[in-house]
């Protein structure tokens, strides 16, 4: 049992390197693409809730910076309007650093496991699911306590902004928790989740008497 189990571990590594070697150099050819979407999904979305339109976008490398306008009307005591201009730089590489050896893990388990093939690439697609929710909802929480830290420099940010609830406390200690520990710990959270589908599947199959490939 012991030399199995050092079988398998082995077996996971060999893969794992395999697969890294594989991934990392397709990632540094994507990861700027990737980074460039994500951001605008997520700000396009944080932008639409607080009534704001982005007039352009910049891209410099990793970073992307969205310069803001107020899409609802503001009029001043002397019943002018009023324009916000702000810039706002979004950053994801330090929540994506992390994506090739997520991805390497979760390729090496499913190569090492014995299961149905389509059952291992729907449990490898609904990960990659899972892994882009992560990096869009730390990104979220990112942008809003990006907006907030904005208005704080601008009386008419502030005003236009705090029509809005905005759980300020909340929002700085949920987008400094998931920046600092989501991108390092997601690797080993989503190789946790894929192991134990990959177990189910596995025991599933057994009791059902079906040959694994």
């Amino acid at each position: 049992m012991k030399q199995l189990l050092h079988n398998k571990i082995f077996a996971i590594f060999l893969y794992f390197l395999v697969s890294f070697s594989l991934v990392l150099p397709l990632w540094l050819q994507i990861n700027n693409a990737y980074n460039h979407a994500l951001s605008n999904i997520v700000f396009h979305i944080a932008a639409l809730k607080y009534e704001l339109n982005i007039t352009q976008t910049n891209i410099n490398g990793s970073e992307i910076q969205f310069h803001i306008r107020n899409s609802t009307p503001i009029k001043d005591f002397r019943n002018q309007l009023r324009v916000i201009d702000a810039n706002i730089m979004l950053d994801t590489s330090s929540i994506t650093f992390n994506v090739p050896m997520t991805l390497s893990l979760l390729l090496a388990l499913a190569f090492s496991f014995r299961a149905p093939r389509p059952k291992k690439v729907a449990l490898i697609a609904k990960s990659m699911l899972l892994l882009f929710l992560l990096h869009c909802v730390t990104l979220y929480a990112i942008a809003l306590s990006t907006l907030i830290q904005s208005a704080e420099s601008s009386s008419l940010m502030h005003f236009y902004l705090n029509r809005f609830y905005l759980p300020k406390e909340f929002i700085f200690n949920t987008a400094s928790l998931l920046n600092s520990y989501a991108a390092r710990f997601e690797p080993f959270l989503l190789a946790i989740f894929v192991w134990w589908q990959l177990q189910q599947i596995k025991e599933s199959s057994e009791k059902k008497g079906v040959n694994t490939a």
